[in-house]
This record gives C-alpha cells, sequence and structure tokens, in this order.
C-alpha cells in the first residue's frame, strides 16, 4: 500500500505473482481498506485528510 498525499488517496496493491502485483487500486482518503491473512486487518484512512496537501 502507498499513500498519495497530492491525489488524497491511497493505493493498495494485491494479487502477488513472479515478483510483481497483478493488480492495485486506488481509494479516497476515507475509505475503509482491508488487508486480507496473514495480515487480517481494517485500516481506516479518514485521519489521513489531516495530512493531504
Amino acid at each position: 500500500m502507498t499513500i498519495d498525499r497530492d491525489e488524497r488517496a491511497v493505493v493498495v496493491f494485491n494479487q502477488p505473482e513472479d515478483g510483481r502485483y497483478r493488480h492495485e487500486e486506488k481509494l479516497p482518503f476515507g475509505a475503509t481498506v482491508e488487508l486480507p491473512e496473514p495480515v487480517s486487518i481494517t485500516l481506516d484512512t479518514g485521519p489521513l485528510k489531516e495530512f493531504a496537501d
């Protein structure tokens, strides 16, 4: 996952294969991000709004 402050979004990478990610999804700040196992956590990206330009 990366944070794009200019776009006010997070980019979530998934579906790794052969050392690369086959899929990425850009979500706006404020979205809830579900990270699958083995991490298994939910991230609230709302607080990131405070750090955007």
